[in-house]
């Protein structure tokens, strides 16, 4: 049985965070220049643990996370100078389902290092899950801006537009389609925040765009009708053809988009806009 999402977690899945599934993928998309200056910042460790590492990487990439998350945990026992052990001991747990310990090894490595973007990314992307969007925003922000990557930029963005906060989540999102100009989720990430800052005919046009393209997928379509809804063209947003969706699910998103527009609070509807395009 497929366990239910609690609503934090649906909303940053209708904002289609990037590698949402938040496990060593987020990390690993930190650029070449951030991994070359954790290199040169950080102590080296020491063989015994360089040994661990090594062969926690190689069996993690064997599927083995439990063995892999055991040879982190030793690791991480014998180093308390080196954020990145840490970070990656958080990168397991997380990976591992545990939120509360990887927020632990997180805040092991801040200790240790206050300015790790890495150990930053992990926290905001654990804070950005629970909720607490306005916690994730301060400590994304950092983040981003150091590993300047897609996905730091989306998860940023997502913070901001859910913490009420639209021009600085438009923001975010830019940098991010500037990283990847073809990226569809980016796209629709920014067509949102538009939508949100009342930039209705900038919206509207990006997510046609969007659609348009051949590699739009169900859910890209559903975000264009809450943008057609939210600038009150529901004649555009029943014409809307959304692939393999069933006509009585169809009608049920339209009926839920048009009550968009009476919500007051920008990151209230930011939440209600989340959930719908979760559906």
């Amino acid at each position: 049985m497929t366990q239910a999402l609690s609503a934090p977690e649906m909303v940053a899945r209708g904002f289609r965070l990037l590698a949402v599934a938040l496990g060593l993928g987020f990390v690993l998309a930190g650029c070449t220049t951030t991994e070359q200056t954790e290199k040169k910042t950080a102590k080296p460790p020491s063989s015994e643990q360089s040994k661990l590492l090594n062969i926690a990487r190689d069996v993690e990439a064997k599927g083995e996370s439990g063995t892999a998350l055991a040879l982190y945990e030793r690791a991480a026992e014998m180093s308390s100078s080196d954020s990145t052990i840490h970070v990656k001991l958080g990168n397991a747990r997380l990976k591992n389902g545990d939120s509360d310990g990887a927020e632990k090894a997180y805040r092991s490595a801040l200790q240790i290092n206050p300015q790790d973007a890495h150990a930053l990314l992990g926290l905001g992307t654990i804070q950005l899950q629970r909720g607490e969007a306005d916690a994730a925003a301060r400590t994304l922000a950092p983040a981003a801006q150091a590993i300047n990557s897609v996905s730091a930029y989306n998860k940023l963005g997502t913070a901001l537009i859910l913490s009420g906060q639209g021009p600085a989540a438009e923001s975010a999102f830019a940098k991010a389609l500037a990283l990847q100009p073809g990226n569809l989720d980016t796209k629709t990430n920014l067509a949102l925040a538009q939508a949100l800052s009342n930039k209705l005919p900038e919206a509207s046009a990006g997510m046609n765009a969007v659609v348009s393209s051949p590699l739009a997928e169900k859910r890209h379509y559903v975000n264009y009708i809450i943008v057609l809804s939210l600038s009150g063209d529901m004649a555009a947003a029943k014409a809307v053809q959304v692939p393999d969706m069933a006509a009585g699910q169809k009608n049920q998103i339209l009926a839920k988009a048009s009550r968009l527009r009476s919500i007051q609070s920008p990151a209230e509807r930011a939440q209600a806009i989340g959930v719908l395009a979760s559906t």
